[in-house]
């Protein structure tokens, strides 16, 4: 890992699947509740369609629409409006099907030591948070801890493009040098960051091998509460 110090830090940003909690049991949660809300309301859909299928469906979505593919939110609504109509249900009903599903998608199990990371490091830096997902935190419980949410949209490029980092840059005032942005993935989290010229904390929890073609992060942590130990280490 490459050296860098903390002590010039002024505003941590998180990931938030995958760096916070798991984010597989909650979309197959979620997957199950609007597979549900089909058979509740659409049943005509779910006479043609299995969970699988209806996911083959989703990736042809993707395919035909690639720009949506930035905002999980435009796409899955996409995908739904689409549903509807070749079934001649009211593609106002995907709004409610998306509800459905986003409640559940935000109903996750976070981390051990989620909570004491985000409690301990608000008392000297204020946090942001950047993601690709569309977690609600406010559901969530945790959007106290975070100064400001960035999340990508059909206007705001997905990480590892920089805009959301330079956004925080300019919202929170502070020079990159200042900014540490912690996350699980190689490229979104850490070249992402690398691309807006901040500090990198990659989040390996499974102790996996860094992938030799990309550039290496400042630090590295394989548990939440090991990243509290780190900044305490580096400033005192």
């Amino acid at each position: 890992m490459k050296n860098a110090s903390l002590s010039n830090i002024k505003v941590v940003s998180f990931d938030l699947d995958d760096t916070l909690w798991d984010c597989a049991p909650a979309i197959e949660a979620a997957e199950q509740a609007l597979f549900a809300w089909h058979q509740q309301v659409t049943p005509a859909i779910v006479k043609a369609h299995d969970p699988e299928s209806l996911q083959a469906f989703r990736t042809s979505i993707r395919a035909e629409f690639p720009e949506l593919q930035g905002c999980v939110t435009a796409s899955r609504l996409a995908g739904l409006r689409r549903l509807l109509a070749e079934f001649g249900y009211p593609e106002k009903l995907a709004e409610e099907g998306f509800t459905v599903f986003h409640r559940a998608r935000s109903d996750v199990q976070l981390y051990y030591g989620a909570i004491e990371l985000l409690s301990a490091l608000q008392q000297d830096y204020r946090l942001a948070a950047i993601t690709n997902g569309n977690a609600d935190l406010q559901s969530i419980g945790i959007a106290k801890f975070f100064d400001s949410i960035y999340a990508a949209d059909l206007t705001m490029p997905a990480k590892p493009a920089p805009e959301m980092f330079q956004l925080c840059l300019k919202d929170m005032n502070v020079p990159a040098s200042a900014l540490l942005h912690i996350g699980d993935n190689p490229v979104t989290d850490i070249v992402g960051g690398h691309n807006a010229g901040v500090q990198t904390l990659w989040f390996n929890q499974y102790n996996a091998r860094w992938p030799d073609h990309l550039k290496v992060p400042h630090h590295q942590a394989q548990s939440l509460t090991e990243i509290v130990s780190l900044f305490k280490e580096q400033t005192v």
